[in-house]
């Protein structure tokens, strides 16, 4: 919904001028797609998930490998705090929680092997690699994928039609005067019981 330019107001949307101000209203010739989240905003998302990513992967229990589980799990996470509005957006958080993530993990691996002066020939020696280890990985971009839909479903459920939060909608009643239209806002606040 678009507001005025002049005092913010919430216009309706066939208002050629603000009900509330009377400045005229300049249409947008385009689409009328949800803005793009800014670039600085989609890092906060994925530095904030891949945090959280690497507290549940260093919280399980030594010798349980949980793949990509605690990447998918942590982008739905931001995307429900962050409520992105266009899918762009969605796959941009759900892959920079990935990356960073493995990022994280892979730095503290390889540091502490470093501190501790083993190589990673030693270290991995004995470890067989299995089918489950090969299309975990290879599933990894997919299940980001998912996660960013799912999520971006989670976060438009939240948004609802009226682009607000939560349970408020809005409606406008246009009343004829002598003088024109004059549009009333009415907001009606749903509330759920328990």
């Amino acid at each position: 919904m678009p507001n005025c330019e002049k005092c913010g107001f919430p216009l309706p949307e066939d208002a050629e001028y603000c009900p509330n101000c009377g400045a005229p209203v300049r249409r947008m010739h385009g689409s009328s797609r949800a803005a793009l989240m800014s670039a600085s905003r989609i890092l906060q998302a994925g530095i904030l998930g891949a945090f959280i990513s690497v507290m549940i992967s260093s919280l399980s229990p030594p010798g349980v490998q949980l793949y990509f589980i605690p990447s998918f799990v942590s982008s739905l996470l931001v995307m429900f705090l962050f409520r992105p509005r266009r899918f762009e957006d969605a796959i941009a958080i759900s892959f920079t929680v990935y990356l960073f993530s493995d990022a994280i993990l892979g730095g503290m691996i390889f540091g502490t092997l470093y501190i501790k002066g083993i190589s990673l020939s030693e270290a991995y020696r004995g470890y067989m690699l299995t089918f489950l280890d090969v299309a975990a990985y290879v599933f990894n971009p997919v299940s980001a994928l998912i996660a960013a839909y799912l999520g971006n479903k989670i976060a438009l459920g939240m948004i609802g039609e009226s682009g607000e939060y939560g349970g408020a909608t809005e409606q406008y009643t246009p009343e004829e005067e002598p003088g024109g239209v004059i549009y009333s806002l009415k907001r009606h606040i749903h509330s759920h019981k328990v």
